[in-house]
């Protein structure tokens, strides 16, 4: 019997042979876990903060008799930080959820060029193992984080649509092209 080096695969880059196939939709408690998994709500109430504290700092005055805060200023900041932390995450979810939507009936291909959203045979997306930074992994997800220009990206795999050889197969090929983040 033959051994696989996973480090080195053994797919031609030009006919793109398939290291793992998988098909399916994720649902909307998977996308709102792979958010979370991949820091982009940390990220979120970071700048909430930060944007909050910009609005206050003007308004506060200290001098020698006291000081003097403007409950204006103060209003916005607070109703800024409430929105970031409660509207623009689900915003966030239910655009992740449309762009998943979009690309519905198509199968997530792992080969040894990158992920790629496939239907009918034809690539509808190509994410090659250069774009991609680092995966997360959770109980029930393999999320994989990239960057496109200034933009920041990440693709969910869910591991119930996978049987138990593919996951460890996943997992293994993640770790030899990616950092865990």
């Amino acid at each position: 019997m033959e051994e696989i080096d996973i480090r080195q695969p053994r797919q031609n880059q030009v006919t793109r042979e398939v290291v793992l196939r998988v098909t399916g939709s994720v649902e909307k408690s998977e996308l709102r876990e792979g958010l979370k998994a991949a820091g982009m709500f940390r990220r979120l109430r970071w700048i909430a903060a930060a944007c909050a504290l910009a609005f206050v700092l003007p308004g506060v005055r200290v001098d020698a008799e006291g000081g003097s805060v403007n409950v204006a200023l103060v209003a916005m900041a607070i109703v800024f930080a409430t929105v970031f932390a409660l509207v623009v995450p689900r915003w966030m979810v239910a655009h992740a959820l449309r762009a998943q939507r979009a690309y519905e009936g198509a199968e997530c291909v792992i080969d040894a060029t990158g992920i790629a959203a496939v239907r009918d045979g034809a690539d509808m997306k190509r994410l090659g193992w250069d774009a991609m930074t680092r995966y997360h992994e959770t109980p029930g997800l393999y999320v994989v984080v990239g960057r496109a220009g200034r933009g920041i990206w990440m693709t969910v795999v869910p591991k119930r649509l996978l049987a138990t050889h593919d996951v460890e197969l996943l997992g293994a090929v993640l770790d030899s092209r990616l950092r865990r983040g």
